[in-house]
């Protein structure tokens, strides 16, 4: 077998984890989408993937609870049990085992995560000053988007890193086919908060609004953005700035609003400037998207 059908093979595992993160595990289902035994399936997971399968959904689930003991309005009990936890006294003792703080604390917002090479769960006084650019910004526009099929590249690590190693993949693929026309939207779609999430475990994903055939490009996968509502935030300046748009955009905008996170769609990013390589920073322009369900 080559190594591009290993690749395609175990991104469908991991993206079919990541879309269905409320089911249970199925190893029988799950070494069929990947076409080996089960006997071997368990290490080549974690060959591919850094970690074993349980401790990957743990993990993603884990994440998404600290979103909604941030933003939602469930009470500690039912995030644990949609995190899979039988009680609230076993999700407490695996959530302050991972974040080395209680849920109780990140409910009350008394603290905030900040993971760290060196210290990958460092946690400090939640606090931030509304600057210029976020008062720019504290009117999203709402919008209600239809299913728009991406092809896209994926790269792991802090974002400035993965996303100049995931535009890397798909653009050459774009140019070198003569896909790039004028109507090509370009999206990033940011699957972890690096706030909660490990350097090396940030998943980001380049993306064109394509329809063509990539079956023979291990480099590339089919993507998805979901239809519903969206908070959409516009940033004018450096891709630098926006984790202060993000941090504005989940710390304040978001508890005031008349809207919760949707789980089942990451945030994205559509940037505007059709060559960002020759754009000066501050002329930059991207669109954020929050994707949105009513409280």
């Amino acid at each position: 077998m080559s190594k591009n059908q290993y690749q395609q093979r175990m991104s469908k595992v991991v993206d079919y984890i990541e879309k269905h993160l409320d089911s249970q595990l199925n190893i029988e289902r799950l070494s069929k989408i990947a076409c080996y035994s089960e006997f071997h399936f368990h290490r080549i997971f974690r060959a591919y993937v850094g970690e074993s399968i349980y401790a990957f959904k743990k993990r993603l689930l884990l994440e998404r609870a600290v979103k909604q003991l941030r933003f939602s309005k469930d009470s500690i009990t039912e995030v644990a049990f949609n995190c899979g936890y039988d009680n609230q006294a076993s999700f407490n003792k695996a959530f302050k085992k991972h974040y080395s703080v209680t849920p109780s604390q990140v409910r009350s917002k008394r603290v905030s995560i900040q993971l760290t090479i060196n210290q990958p769960h460092t946690w400090q006084e939640n606090s931030l000053p509304m600057t210029k650019r976020q008062k720019d910004s504290i009117n999203p526009e709402i919008r209600l988007l239809k299913p728009i099929n991406l092809i896209g590249a994926r790269a792991r690590g802090q974002y400035q890193q993965a996303a100049s190693e995931a535009w890397g993949k798909i653009m050459k693929f774009a140019y070198s086919n003569r896909l790039m026309k004028k109507e090509v939207r370009l999206f990033g779609l940011s699957h972890d908060d690096p706030s909660v999430t490990e350097p090396e475990h940030i998943r980001y994903d380049a993306c064109l609004d394509l329809e063509v055939d990539i079956h023979d490009q291990p480099d590339l996968m089919k993507q998805s953005i979901s239809s519903g509502n969206y908070a959409v935030f516009l940033h004018k300046g450096s891709y630098e700035g926006l984790a202060e748009l993000y941090a504005y955009a989940f710390n304040r905008w978001l508890p005031e609003s008349q809207y919760k996170l949707r789980d089942s769609q990451c945030c994205f990013e559509v940037y505007l400037n059709r060559d960002p390589r020759r754009t000066k920073p501050e002329n930059l322009k991207t669109e954020v998207y929050i994707p949105l369900n009513k409280v």
